[in-house]
Order: C-alpha cells, then sequence, then structure tokens
C-alpha cells in the first residue's frame, strides 16, 4: 500500500511539473516550460509607451509577451518568443518581455510586422494621431477628445480622471489658467486588435499640451 501511495505521489508531481508554467526557483534547476520558440503566438499582449513633447515628435517604446507556448509533439513549454520585427526603417531579431524602441511614421502611425520562423507575417498598422493629437488650446480652453477605452488625467490642479467611454461626445474642456500641470497623462487598452482582431494594447502616453 505504501509503495503504490508512493507511486501515485510520483505521477501526481510529473503531472505538475509537466503541465503548470514555471514559477521560479534557483537558476539552473531547468523547467519544461522554460525556453524561446520562433513560432507565432496565437494572440498578443502588447505595450507602448508613448512621451509626446509640445507641438513635437513623440519617442515610443513597445513590449510584447503572450503568455506560454506549447509544443503537443514534445510535450514542452515556452516562455519567450524570438520573431523578427519590421518597419520601413529597420530589421531585427526581437526577443518577448523586452523593451524596443519604434519609430512612428509622418502620419502618426506605427506599422510594423512580426515574421516568425516559418516565414508567417501578422502586419501591424495601428494610428495614434486621435492620441497625439488629441488637443486643441483655444485662448485659455483646452479641449480635449478622451476616446473608447482611454483616460486623460491633469495632475496638480484637483482634476479626476476622466474616461472616454462615460462622456457623451468623447470631449472634455478645460482652463489653461486652472494651474494643471504642463504634463498630462493619456492612457489606452484596446482589445481586438491586429491582423485577426486577437491581440491586446496597453498604450500610456504622457503628453505636454504646452511649453
Amino acid at each position: 500500500m505504501k509503495k503504490l501511495w508512493m507511486l501515485l505521489v510520483s505521477v501526481v508531481l510529473c503531472f505538475v511539473a509537466c503541465d503548470m508554467p514555471a514559477t521560479g526557483g534557483n537558476p539552473g534547476e531547468g523547467s519544461p516550460c522554460k525556453g524561446v520558440t520562433q513560432n507565432h503566438a496565437n494572440k498578443y499582449y502588447f505595450d507602448l509607451t508613448l512621451k509626446c513633447r509640445y507641438r513635437g515628435k513623440c519617442d515610443a517604446k513597445l513590449f510584447f509577451d503572450a503568455g506560454y507556448y506549447r509544443d503537443s509533439l514534445s510535450s514542452r513549454c515556452f516562455s519567450d518568443y524570438e520573431l523578427d520585427f519590421v518597419t520601413t526603417e529597420t530589421s531585427k531579431k526581437v526577443l518577448s518581455a523586452k523593451e524596443y524602441n519604434v519609430p512612428f511614421e509622418s502620419d502618426d502611425h506605427l506599422r510594423f510586422s512580426l515574421i516568425d520562423i516559418n516565414n508567417v507575417e501578422k502586419k501591424y498598422d495601428i494610428d495614434f494621431s486621435g492620441i497625439i493629437n488629441s488637443y486643441t488650446v483655444r485662448g485659455d480652453s483646452v479641449d480635449v477628445n478622451v476616446m473608447k477605452g482611454c483616460s486623460f488625467k491633469l495632475y496638480y490642479c484637483n482634476k479626476e480622471a476622466v474616461y472616454g467611454d462615460q462622456l457623451l461626445d468623447g470631449k472634455y474642456t478645460f482652463l489653461a489658467t486652472e494651474g494643471c500641470d504642463k504634463e498630462s497623462s493619456y492612457r489606452c487598452l484596446w482589445h481586438n486588435q491586429g491582423p485577426f482582431q486577437k491581440d491586446d494594447l496597453n498604450i500610456s502616453a504622457t503628453i505636454y499640451w504646452k511649453k
């Protein structure tokens, strides 16, 4: 009976080790869920950080991840993705869970492709013009277009964050004389992005609305 119990414990431990994601531990221990795949994931999670100077260009950094990938033939899973990142200006290998500088085109779009080892290409064309050009100054008034799935926040002037989903027409107005800081925050979470409308895009933009 004792031997049977020990056998059952071993089977359970083996099952857990093979099917659960890696949760850390000592370096070099080895894990069936640690590795790199060059195949596409079904869904990507993108984080884009923007810093837009007053009436100037925006610096942008892109981070992507995709969770875990399981190889059904070898029963291994991988926690990192290595793909080719291609734009009109650059082509390079990128690894998931790392941050990369990315270029905007003149129309404030971010266009790039992710290509896997099988030469399967996923093309992205994301329009950020609504964020970059979200505000209009009219004398002492500043109009901000807050899109669906986005929020806008001013600092140092007792203003609460406003949400595009809660605005009737997406328009929010404040006075330039209210003492708000020149730095504002524009945040968005957009679902169903990408060529197959499966990806999530989280945007964190810092926009300077005055000098």
